[in-house]
């Protein structure tokens, strides 16, 4: 997205798009807590102030590593509305998707268009469909599934070097930390649920990258892999539920977890 503030968009979810790599275990089931009581109107005016005020201080990478960022923030989203639906949170799924402002098709499509890569606007749209209807279970997994087969897809016309796709995971790392901030007090109490639940979608879109490259035939890039892991060991105690009233006092592991991906990337360089 772009690095000044901008007021979130409620769109329908059929102009929306997905994720990359990777498969639907992400989409974990969350364990519910009683939902927060905001109005919908007031948490898409304090995740505009709050999320997007600590994306602008994160730098973006050009190049390859930008499209795979990019390619992360879509990821991140459906992970996010996935995991709500699978755990029954249906309307919290379609809230989520509607008070987003990192999902649009429109933002990507130029980058898309420069690699060449293949669109997936068609998918996409598949899956907010079977969201926004009620779709069962499985149609969801399905429709899920093939947004990120076609998104992966999109990552490999990007042709990016091991050092690239560290530096992305990095990104979203960072990002992840800077929702942290913006929608968890100091205290632990979560203010802002939207920017509590972004946080875990790009965390958690990273922690499947780094598996990724973990599991390849690469030697260094699985050794890369297995430190990005090491440094995002135990964030999930960051994380309780996504519809959790109480996240953690101290996010701070996310941001020293940043700090260290780009100095796993640069032994990659």
């Amino acid at each position: 997205m772009s690095g000044h503030p901008r007021t979130p968009r409620k769109v329908s979810p059929r102009t929306w798009a997905a994720a990359t790599a990777a498969g639907l275990a992400a989409a974990q089931p969350v364990i519910g807590i009683a939902l927060l009581a905001q109005p919908a109107t007031a948490i898409a005016s304090e995740a505009g102030e709050a999320g997007e005020a600590g994306e602008a201080g994160i730098a973006r990478q050009e190049g390859p590593a930008a499209l795979l960022t990019s390619l992360g923030y879509f990821e991140g989203t459906y992970r996010i509305a996935t995991a709500l639906y699978l755990s029954g949170q249906r309307d919290l799924a379609r809230e989520h998707l509607e008070m987003s402002h990192h999902a649009f098709y429109e933002d990507i499509a130029p980058e898309l268009a420069k690699y060449d890569a293949p669109g997936f606007e068609a998918q996409a749209t598949a899956l907010t469909d079977a969201i926004a209807a009620d779709a069962d279970d499985d149609d969801v997994r399905a429709a899920h599934n093939a947004v990120l087969a076609r998104m992966a897809e999109s990552a490999q016309a990007a042709r990016a070097t091991g050092h690239e796709r560290v530096m992305s995971i990095k990104e979203l790392i960072a990002l992840a930390a800077a929702e942290y901030a913006g929608g968890v007090a100091a205290d632990g109490s979560v203010e802002v649920p939207i920017e509590y639940r972004d946080s875990w979608g790009f965390a958690e879109t990273a922690r499947i990258r780094a598996e990724a490259l973990a599991a390849g035939d690469d030697a260094a890039l699985a050794q890369a892999g297995r430190d990005l892991l090491a440094q995002l060991d135990g964030i999930d105690r960051l994380y309780p539920g996504l519809a959790s009233g109480t996240g953690a006092a101290d996010a701070g592991q996310l941001a020293v977890a940043a700090g260290w991906a780009e100095i796993i990337a640069l032994r990659l360089k």
